[in-house]
């Protein structure tokens, strides 16, 4: 049992980080570019599913430029390329973390959809920020390059 409770320790402890309150603050800087750049491309002459992909893939881009520079600049141990590719991969792991659990919420439990979205975004965000924690800017290597500065 001591390790369930050592694991909701450090999943407690990462929630409650300023790097948390960072990753939040890039995540909904996300949104608003993901709509700008969907709706100028749409208003510009592309169909709507396009422009959402072209707007998606802008804020990931953004997401990832401003973890990397903000958030997660003190643990940057991985060379770019694998960063933004691992960036790339966590987000769409945390898309089907979304669409998972906005089913088993909705179709399996009977939760309200409307309920069901928001708790299914807060499984996708958790996703998103984990993958990003443990493998996109792990904290792994860290203490060596310290102990070796």
């Amino acid at each position: 049992m001591s390790v369930v409770w050592k694991i909701l320790s450090w999943v407690r402890r990462k929630i409650f980080s300023t790097i948390f309150l960072k990753f939040g603050i890039v995540g909904a800087s996300g949104v608003v570019v993901n709509y700008v750049i969907s709706y100028a491309c749409y208003i510009a002459g592309l169909s709507d599913i396009p422009s959402l992909a072209i707007g998606v893939e802008a804020a990931i881009i953004s997401n990832f430029i401003w973890n990397d520079l903000w958030t997660f600049k003190h643990r940057r141990t991985l060379k770019l390329h694998f960063r933004l590719l691992y960036f790339h991969a966590s987000r769409l792991l945390g898309f089907f973390a979304t669409l998972a659990s906005h089913y088993l919420f909705a179709y399996l439990l009977g939760i309200m959809v409307e309920i069901s979205y928001i708790l299914a975004i807060g499984v996708g965000t958790l996703t998103n920020f984990f993958t990003s924690d443990l493998f996109v800017w792990p904290e792994r290597g860290l203490e060596a390059r310290k102990a070796g500065s």
